[in-house]
């Protein structure tokens, strides 16, 4: 493998994907209402905001 190639892997598993960002958030919830809560906000946030949108300059 090149260079360039053991880099761009590098690169890649350094960054979180936004699933496991997400996992992560729902994942610290302390009880069943935190859990709804917490999921409420991201449903909201991708209706409010879509993911094309979000990234856009």
């Amino acid at each position: 493998m090149s260079l360039l190639h053991r880099a761009i892997a590098a690169l890649q598993r350094s960054f979180q994907t936004q699933q496991e960002i997400e996992d992560a958030f729902l994942a610290g919830s302390v009880d069943i209402y935190d859990l709804e809560r917490r999921m409420r906000a991201l449903d909201q946030r991708d209706t409010q905001e879509p993911f094309h949108l979000r990234h856009s300059i």
